[in-house]
């Protein structure tokens, strides 16, 4: 099967990465309804950054959002990278598609943000699965208080982390 991983850009990436999101919201969290998810996607239009894995057919496969900078510091630390969240169509997980998208995003990161020295990945605390995907790609982690429950976040530096997923390359995940 043929991936293509992309930056949404127009409306019709905006609809069709909504439309899988909204479908797979409870992947993210069983609390998320509807409008939570339309409210998460209207700030990532708006101040982030929504990026997408497709099949050769324009299926949406899986989807993870970005902002540069941080919310909480109203988008100006300009060196920092917040990886919000993946969502990932149950039949891919456990693939190598994970592993393809984390580098597209390093690597379109690097291109064209190269003022970021940080990424941080968010994970619900709860959710075992993220939180040790998460921990072996970078080198520290705290925990807050999120609106759904504590969350961690889990730190590194991007060059350390480009290094990593580079060898990855022998995998053919260009």
């Amino acid at each position: 099967m043929t991936t293509t991983c992309a930056r949404c850009t127009t409306d019709e990436d905006y609809a069709k990465v909504s439309s899988f999101l909204i479908e797979h919201r409870h992947d993210l969290h069983l609390s998320y309804m509807t409008m939570d998810m339309v409210t998460l996607l209207y700030n990532y239009i708006t101040e982030g950054h929504l990026l997408q894995i497709t099949n050769d057919e324009g299926r949406v496969l899986g989807a993870c959002a970005y902002y540069h900078g941080t919310p909480e510091h109203n988008f100006l630390d300009k060196e920092t990278v917040l990886f919000d969240f993946t969502v990932f169509d149950q039949a891919v997980r456990g693939t190598r598609l994970f592993l393809k998208g984390l580098k597209y995003l390093v690597n379109t990161i690097r291109t064209e943000h190269p003022e970021v020295r940080e990424i941080r990945m968010v994970a619900f605390a709860d959710n075992a699965y993220v939180c040790n995907l998460y921990t072996k790609f970078n080198t520290s982690s705290y925990a807050r208080e999120g609106v759904l429950g504590e969350e961690i976040i889990f730190c590194t530096d991007i060059d350390y982390l480009w290094t990593r997923l580079q060898k990855f390359d022998r995998l053919n995940l260009k």
